[in-house]
């Protein structure tokens, strides 16, 4: 039992749905119960200050009244008067005492032993004309001493004013005759009401917690509702079926950015497929040509005896085709570590026209086969000597495959250049034009790619493995630079390999 309430807890922890129900039923509690405590304290406030209001101005009734009727100790302890008095304001009592606060009469809403009354009294004589809020707060603060609060054996609740009023002697040469009069009101109503109002914001507080809470699950779901169908989108999403989108014309404005990223997503991953099938067919052709090679000598020569000279002519033969093979596999390992982030770069200055000048040279006698010249061009920005910051012999690869790249496809009797240019900030660039038809404009987005050749046809497939301008991609990446391609279709073609200065790769 304690297991499946843990895990109902865990599940409802874990769920958006029930997560934004409770912060819209917490939300609405506190509103509404800040609401409600506020209006409660005002209105018990409110509620006070008119029971001041109530006996204070009554205490002005009375002194106004004995005024018309004459000040005598005998108006004010008649019974008729008293009476009126209590029947001025319903649930309010009226008692006459002498100064020793002995109860000479009383209404019969008066219930306030002697004991419980004030031990001072207002001097009734300096009350205003009219008491109003303003009025009653400040008598509450000036003559706090002659109000008291009395809690009944009954539990009802009393508010009681006591005050002094002077009458004059009945004889000559008499004192003053003091008397006070005590005014209480039945504070049970206002407490009844506050009480009632307690239980019906309680009962509201409730109400609209449940309320906003399911008005939560209903938001939530409904905000979740554009998540299922971008999941329902992605579970038709296949190899064979990534076509699919999310439309953008009914989608809210909150998730038009992730809607549109995972459109983008799908572009992203459908291309990654397509070049990816692309790859497979290119890898498969370029590994058929040699195996099927080797595989027709073999039977050929198998399919009679032969003496050793054949046999051996087939065995160079053959090797050549391994030769391919294993560059091939050696430039797929090193793009899938390139890939993979193993391929470890270490990087030094190097001196440009040094390192240039060795892969020109190495490539000389393949340049004179087809009576190519070779042209090195080195500069730096500062005057200095020209210097890169890279892997030495990553940037022999790059600029060898670069420079075999351009030796292939270049004419018979031009010139291919190699440029170099070092500048004052540490970047460096290089490169390799070769003049020929260059290269069509819807091909050169995806001149890097792996296996990708511009011709639609497997000719020449044999002269390279389509793996070079690949590499030189990556070496660039691994370096923190970048390589670019610029060709003027019949004309010309340059490669640009860009090495940014150290410490910035």
């Amino acid at each position: 039992m304690t297991r499946t309430l843990a895990s109902k807890l865990a599940g409802w922890r874990r769920s958006l749905t029930w997560q934004i129900s409770l912060l819209f039923a917490l939300i609405s509690f506190l509103v509404i119960g800040a609401m409600g405590f506020s209006v409660d304290r005002m209105l018990a406030g409110e509620l006070l200050e008119a029971n001041d209001a109530l006996l204070f101005g009554n205490m002005v009734l009375v002194r106004n009244r004995l005024a018309r009727l004459g000040l005598s100790e005998g108006i004010l302890t008649s019974a008729q008067f008293v009476e009126e008095l209590g029947m001025a304001y319903r649930k309010l009592g009226v008692a006459v005492l002498d100064e020793d606060h002995r109860i000479l009469r009383a209404s019969d809403d008066f219930n306030i032993p002697a004991s419980a009354l004030p031990q001072q009294a207002l001097p009734i004589e300096a009350l205003p004309s009219r008491v109003d809020g303003a009025a009653a707060r400040e008598l509450h603060v000036r003559f706090s001493d002659s109000s008291r609060q009395w809690t009944a054996p009954d539990g009802r609740w009393y508010q009681v004013v006591l005050g002094r009023l002077s009458l004059p002697g009945t004889g000559a040469g008499a004192q003053p005759q003091t008397v006070l009069i005590a005014l209480s009101y039945d504070r049970s109503l206002p407490k009844e009401l506050l009480a009632r109002y307690r239980r019906g914001l309680i009962e509201t507080l409730v109400v609209s917690v449940l309320a906003a809470a399911a008005l939560g699950v209903w938001a939530a779901r409904l905000v979740l509702k554009r998540a299922r169908r971008i999941a329902a989108t992605a579970g038709r999403i296949s190899a064979s079926a990534l076509n699919e989108r999310l439309s953008l014309e009914d989608t809210p404005e909150e998730f038009l950015e992730s809607t549109l990223a995972f459109n983008n997503m799908l572009d992203r991953l459908e291309d990654s497929f397509k070049r990816l099938s692309e790859f497979s067919s290119d890898l498969a052709h370029d590994l058929r040509t040699p195996i099927n090679n080797l595989l027709g000598e073999a039977q050929v020569a198998l399919s009679r005896p032969r003496d050793a000279a054949e046999y051996r002519a087939v065995l160079e033969s053959a090797v050549e085709e391994y030769e391919r093979l294993s560059r091939m596999i050696e430039n797929m390992l090193f793009l899938a570590r390139a890939d993979n982030a193993q391929a470890r770069v270490a990087p030094q200055w190097i001196d440009l026209r040094s390192a240039l000048e060795k892969i020109l040279s190495y490539y000389e006698v393949l340049a004179e086969e087809r009576n190519i010249r070779l042209a090195l061009e080195v500069r730096s920005d500062t005057g200095g000597r020209a210097r890169a910051w890279a892997d030495e012999l990553m940037l022999n690869r790059a600029v060898g495959n670069l420079l075999s790249n351009a030796l292939r496809h270049g004419p018979r009797d031009c010139t291919v250049s190699v440029r170099a240019l070092a500048r004052a900030d540490g970047s460096a660039e290089v490169e390799v034009v070769n003049p020929g038809v260059g290269i069509a404009r819807e091909h050169l987005p995806r001149i890097f790619d792996r296996f990708y050749r511009p011709c639609s046809s497997r000719e020449g497939s044999s002269a390279g493995s389509g793996l070079g301008l690949a590499i030189v991609k990556s070496i660039a990446e691994l370096h923190g630079g970048r390589v670019g391609v610029r060709s003027i279709p019949g004309l010309e073609t340059a490669f640009t390999l860009s090495l940014p200065a150290a410490g910035r790769s």
